[in-house]
């Protein structure tokens, strides 16, 4: 009985689905389908017009119940025949008519949902305009496509109508139609119920300026207010702990015996941590404070991600204690080389002070991530900061020869005679070699004589030179800049015998330097004038081919 009656509802709904005309044979297959369904139909009701007078004259308990089961079980089947016939009168318009009814996961929107609560209130509450607009929308499509569909059904059973001389049929033809005709007066109704709430809600649609301005005004009379009031609350918290920390380490006997040991530092890491917390805490305690939930949460989300990032981060964050510590590869008070040039370790911090005596605005505060790879040392009294000092007067390896008027970390400022000024980046300015002669410098001076006056070289001539440059130099700069003079026989060259005049001088003489080996070579040559000595020049010698001889 169930495989013909669904065999019959398959033939139904195909021959429906593919629509009929007057006359087409299939109209008269799909009524013989009808009919014979509905021949059951009347067994069923007249089964259960039988059974219910069984019921009545039933005797006992036991009876009653079992012709109730029995009523019970027939109703059933009389349900489910009807239900075959009006699929097979709906087709398939009937079968897309009811609503599909999704069920949401509630299980995961518990557990996601007391944590995220109120972030996703407020995003639901942000987006509840464009959402109840589309929802009315989509609503009025779907309520659109039932009225279409319950049109086509109720044609078809009218249709239907027209055709069916059976009475059981036309009787569940009928109660089809009322079916349908329910269905499609509920889509009309639906229909223009959402068209004007979808038009009303049009009509009072506000601008995105207006929405915008609304939302940002709203969010700083209440969350921009309490977001305020938990920062400044984490400013104070900080500064407070600071300040009575600080207080602590005044009185403090620990501290004032040894600012740099390693309890006064161990205490100095700690205290900071505390303020860090308690800066944390403020901002939590706000928001609870003030009922703000959404902040709240997000804080502790907030919160929680750094903790978890934590992980990976915290063993530089070791090292770098180690080093607040002053356990670590740079220690206070010790000489280490930062961009190129050497700094004193003054103190030891978060911001770690580099200093420089030599050099003018010689302090740096470093961030103390930088200063990790570092290397200090102990410094010796006598070892110099910078080659030079402002004022000094530095020859450099191009031989170029100024005054330092202004020595900075970033650069050194070079007055040259005449006036002029270079500025050099430090780098550059120590890979010139500088050569420092304000505290005294020596001049080496060549000169040559010719081979004639060979008998005299090693020992007249030397002193003949020697005693001239004293007098010279002497009466030109002043005894006092004057250190020695020395003049020796150097070799026998091509073509001179050469002498190197050795001059010391006080580094009051540094401004007079490239005059000095002028001043000497002129000297030199009017003792060769004076006595008569050749002074040589480069020999060229032509040699001639046998050829041209």
């Amino acid at each position: 009985m169930k495989a013909l009656v669904c065999c019959l509802v398959w033939v139904g709904v195909v021959g429906f689905g593919l629509g009929q005309e007057v006359g087409d044979p299939r109209v008269e297959r799909n009524l013989l389908a009808l009919k014979a369904i509905s021949e059951p139909i009347g067994e069923l009701q007249g089964e259960l017009a039988r059974l219910s007078d069984e019921l009545e004259v039933a005797e006992t308990e036991q009876g009653k119940l079992d012709v109730q089961a029995k009523i019970k079980a027939e109703r059933e089947r009389l349900e489910q025949l009807r239900e075959n016939f009006r699929e097979i009168v709906g087709g398939s318009e009937a079968a897309g008519y009811a609503v599909d009814e999704v069920q949401g996961n509630e299980n995961l929107q518990e557990q996601i949902g007391e944590l995220l609560q109120p972030v996703i209130g407020e995003l639901r509450e942000a987006s509840s305009k464009p959402r109840e607009m589309d929802a009315l929308r989509r609503s009025l499509d779907e309520w659109t496509e039932r009225k279409a569909k319950a049109d086509v059904v109720i044609a078809r059973i009218e249709f239907l109508l027209e055709k069916a001389t059976d009475g059981v049929v036309r009787a569940e033809l009928e109660s089809a139609r009322k079916l349908w005709g329910g269905r499609q007066a509920e889509a009309g109704g639906q229909i223009e119920v959402l068209s004007v709430q979808i038009e009303e809600r049009e009509q009072n649609a506000k601008s995105i300026w207006e929405t915008f301005s609304r939302l940002f005004s709203d969010f700083f009379r209440s969350r921009g207010l309490n977001l305020l009031v938990a920062l400044m609350a984490a400013v104070v918290g900080f500064m407070v702990t600071r300040r009575l920390y600080r207080w602590v380490c005044r009185f403090s006997p620990m501290h004032r015996k040894a600012k740099s040991g390693l309890i006064s530092r161990l205490s100095d890491v700690l205290a900071m941590t505390l303020s860090v917390v308690i800066a944390v805490v403020a901002v939590l305690l706000v928001f609870y404070v003030r009922n703000d939930w959404l902040l709240l949460t997000l804080a502790v989300i907030l919160l929680i991600g750094a903790l978890w990032g934590a992980r990976n981060a915290l063993p530089p964050y070791f090292n770098q204690v180690r080093l607040l510590l002053n356990l670590g590869t740079v220690r206070e008070g010790e000489r280490v080389v930062y961009l190129g040039v050497p700094w004193k370790v003054t103190s030891l911090g978060f911001l770690t002070r580099f200093t420089n005596p030599s050099l003018q605005g010689g302090e740096l505060k470093v961030p103390i991530d930088r200063v990790m790879g570092m290397i200090s040392r102990e410094a010796d009294v006598k070892e110099p900061w910078f080659p030079t000092e402002q004022d000094d007067w530095v020859v450099l390896s191009d031989g170029k020869v100024g005054k330092v008027v202004s020595q900075s970390p970033e650069q050194v400022v070079l007055v040259f005679l005449g006036g002029s000024l270079k500025t050099y980046p430090v780098g550059e300015f120590l890979e010139a070699l500088p050569e420092n002669l304000s505290k005294g410098f020596r001049v080496s001076v060549m000169f040559g004589i010719d081979y004639r006056h060979q008998a005299i070289a090693t020992g007249e001539a030397p002193g003949i030179f020697q005693q001239a440059l004293e007098v010279g130099l002497y009466q030109e700069l002043g005894r006092e800049q004057v250190r020695s003079i020395q003049v020796e026989f150097a070799g026998a060259r091509a073509s001179s015998l050469e002498f190197e005049v050795l001059a010391d001088f006080d580094g009051s003489a540094a401004s007079r330097y490239g005059a000095i080996h002028r001043r000497i070579q002129r000297i030199c040559v009017e003792v060769c004038g004076e006595r008569g000595w050749t002074i040589p020049f480069t020999q060229v010698v032509v040699h001639q081919s046998g050829a041209e001889r």
